[in-house]
């Protein structure tokens, strides 16, 4: 398939037709199809979230209501003293009980039971008597809790339980509150959508409420037997979300009805592959029409270049179209007819070239001369007795022997040697108003750095920096980040200008005069080692700068080996 592809300029542009025009649509399909089920379901999660919490609040209002009602009932001399009594004070108590209970009658039934468990009074409208063993269910509970207790009821619903005891902590009765199904229809019914059902199952799971009295049981073992294995809860037609109760130790559950089932994902995923193979289709026909138009010009232009490789240098194309191949067949004709000019013109540039060259070996002798003659101005005048003519001299001598050596790349220390020449005649010149620190370690002075790379951000430092001042400082450290030397010159001097550090910053990195020595520098290592190295500066208006320069650790004897 890939010589194929290679063998001939038609055969890419199908292909890349071919790709360019399905693999979009194809990849929009899928993606349009992902993003809508993505986001329904995200919807819809944020919907079961919403209506959980709604549902957590309605149940804590109900279970902070009963606390109080049963709290006031466990604390009132009407219930004590009928329950010590035995029953004298019934009407006084039910009157106690119709005021304290208005707000619960429309959802629960409260009963009042004596200690040995047999029903005294009730807000409901059972008369029969009715009694509940102490040792087991809630009225054991309600013993065993010094506030409200709370228990599944024998059938679906809830019973919440209070002990009422003495000041020393006997047990006089207990007031039992009872929730079936329909008062929590009735507190519940509205709290979520529709279409979604409500499980409230105990600590133990046993149910306390559903909204869906249809397999309501099948659906409680379902999701008990997924919690214990460990698989995720929910099918293809349901998704469940659970959220513990704090207060009451219950668990409330959300089932919601999924929008994408089986039967919706299949029709989608044909949807898309119908869809899928009618863009191949399309695609295919498109890319072979295409091609085929594309690389008519090009096969022509193709004969014709073999035609020069063969020495035809008299060929031309003919064409009347007017876009990039009208174009391109008249730069042809163009270039067949002068290419005769053109061997003329590559002989007049290697005259040319040569020229260039005797002019550069003429300007590595000027240096050589300048050399010579400093050399004798340093002898001159030791010889007279002027010792600052004389150091100056060897400084700049040794500077101009550096820059007409061979060498393109010298060792840390060597251009550090070559820097304190520079600083030297620096000094001289502006009269020790300045000083300089070098500050670099052992173990990086036998890295290899392009020669003389350090003098012309020294050059800056002191030119720009420190000139106007009287007590300069300059100083040269070297570091490393990685695998990255990091050369640094810093001043105390005036600063670099906005305009330079916005300079440096940009890809075009254009300096203004006086400071194309930065330029330079930044340009040289870039070639050299890449563009992730070069010059960096931050810089205070007053208090200074600091120019940074990255090279890649290299060392000598790496080098070498």
């Amino acid at each position: 398939m890939r010589d194929w592809i290679k063998s001939s300029f038609r055969n890419r542009i199908f292909v890349t037709v071919l790709l360019v025009t399905l693999l979009p649509m194809l990849l929009c399909d899928v993606l349009v199809m992902l993003i809508a089920i993505g986001s329904s379901e995200s919807l819809l999660y944020q919907q079961a979230g919403e209506e959980l919490e709604e549902l957590e609040r309605r149940l804590d209002a109900l279970i902070e209501q009963v606390d109080e009602v049963t709290a006031d009932l466990a604390g009132s001399t009407v219930v004590r003293s009928a329950l010590r009594r035995g029953g004298s004070d019934s009407k006084l108590l039910y009157q106690v009980l119709y005021q304290k209970t208005e707000a619960l009658r429309s959802c629960a039934v409260v009963e009042v039971y004596d200690a040995e468990g047999e029903r005294c009074y009730t807000s409901g409208g059972s008369l029969e008597e009715l009694s509940l063993p102490t040792g087991l269910g809630p009225l054991r509970s309600a013993g065993e809790s010094t506030g409200l207790s709370f228990q599944a009821d024998t059938e679906p619903g809830l019973v919440m339980s209070r002990a009422v005891r003495t000041y020393d902590e006997e047990i006089l009765g207990y007031i039992l509150v009872h929730i079936p199904r329909s008062g929590f229809d009735t507190l519940l019914g509205d709290g979520f959508g529709a279409a979604n059902d409500v499980f409230l199952l105990d600590g133990t799971w046993r149910q306390v409420y559903c909204s869906d009295s249809i397999h309501t049981q099948e659906k409680v073992d379902s999701l008990r037997r997924a919690l214990l294995s460990g698989e995720s809860l929910g099918d293809g037609y349901y998704s469940f979300y659970l959220r513990r109760h704090q207060a009451s130790g219950f668990t409330l559950i959300l089932q919601q009805p999924k929008v994408y089932t089986p039967a919706v994902m299949t029709s989608v995923y044909f949807a898309c592959l119908m869809m899928g193979l009618l863009c191949l289709i399309l695609s295919l026909v498109c890319a072979w029409l295409l091609s085929k138009y594309l690389s008519k010009p090009v096969n022509q232009l193709d004969e014709a270049m073999g035609r020069v490789e063969k020495g035809d240098y008299d060929v031309e194309l003919i064409s009347d179209r007017s876009d990039e191949m009208g174009r391109l067949n008249a730069s042809f004709n163009r270039m067949t007819r002068e290419y005769r000019q053109n061997l003329e013109r590559s002989v007049q540039h290697e005259r040319e070239l040569n020229e260039t060259e005797l002019s550069m070996l003429q300007a590595q002798l000027n240096p050589h001369f300048l050399y010579n003659t400093l050399d004798s101005m340093k002898w001159l005048g030791v010889t007279n007795h002027v010792p600052q003519v004389a150091a100056m001299a060897t400084s700049l001598a040794a500077l101009l022997r550096a820059g007409i050596s061979g060498e393109k790349f010298i060792t840390l220390e060597q251009e550090l040697e070559l820097v304190e020449k520079y600083l030297d005649i620096q000094s001289m010149r502006f009269e020790d108003r300045f000083t300089w620190e070098t500050d670099v370690d052992e173990k990086y002075q036998h890295c290899l750095v392009p020669k003389l790379i350090l003098q012309p951000l020294v050059e800056n430092a002191v030119i720009h920096g420190i000139a106007n001042m009287e007590d300069g400082y300059i100083k040269l450290s070297a570091s490393t980040r990685g695998e990255t030397l990091v050369l640094a010159v810093e001043d105390n001097g005036q600063g670099i200008p906005p305009e330079i550090l916005r300079r440096l910053k940009s890809p075009e990195r254009e300096m203004p005069a006086g400071h194309l020595g930065l330029r330079n520098v930044d340009r040289i290592v870039r070639l050299y080692y890449g563009e992730e190295y070069g010059i960096s500066a931050i810089s205070s208006p007053g208090m200074g700068s600091r120019v940074e320069l990255r090279l890649p650790e290299v060392r000598k004897e790496d080098e070498n080996a």
